[in-house]
């Protein structure tokens, strides 16, 4: 009877100190840049407008795992400091029919967790212009003392894979590289 009582003692410490916890954006402190090239200089894209819910499993101070990352945005949220650039890459996109870019986690993802600090890699599904892709995207990430979780991380594309023609400007004289760079840096709060 008495081993009993422990086991019962122990299950419930471990119910309460290992849960998934739901997280969305902040409202501020995010950054999404894509970045990428041309025959007559580098350029950079924002993402000004996106939408994340993730669900961290943590015990205690360390998260060990994420369960669901559900990320999206708009073409027309894809911006630079040029009207035309954004132009070329809102049509490039496909924006009038494909008007969503998503990015969805395949399956759990265990993490590297020491003290608050983690890593790991998300392997997902992306969808961009009416194409999916499966993708892989190196993380870090750290939980915060407020109960925040800041991540950041970067991975490589290619505008092929998803049928998109790298735009050109200029008479066809200014071309895109097909490969580009996404870096995030990425402030989550708790949803509860």
């Amino acid at each position: 009877m008495k081993y009993f009582r422990i086991l019962i003692v122990i299950i419930s410490f471990t119910s309460l100190n290992s849960f998934g916890q739901l997280y969305e954006l902040s409202n501020e402190g995010n950054e999404i840049l894509i970045k990428g090239t041309s025959n007559l200089h580098d350029w950079q894209m924002n993402i000004i407008v996106s939408n994340c819910e993730a669900e961290f499993d943590k015990e205690g101070f360390k998260v060990k795992s994420i369960k669901r990352v559900n990320f999206s945005c708009e073409p027309s949220d894809i911006r630079s400091d040029y009207n035309l650039m954004d132009r070329k890459t809102y049509n490039a996109l496909k924006g009038d029919v494909y008007q969503v870019i998503r990015f969805n986690l395949l399956s759990k993802t265990e993490l590297i967790s020491v003290n608050r600090q983690f890593k790991g890699s998300l392997r997902g599904s992306l969808y961009v212009a009416g194409i999916n892709n499966e993708v892989e995207v190196p993380f870090t990430g750290i939980l915060n003392g407020d109960n925040t979780i800041d991540v950041e991380g970067s991975f490589e594309l290619r505008m092929s894979d998803f049928n998109i023609t790298p735009p050109t400007a200029i008479l066809g004289t200014l071309r895109t590289g097909d490969k580009i760079s996404i870096f995030f840096s990425l402030k989550l709060v708790s949803k509860t």
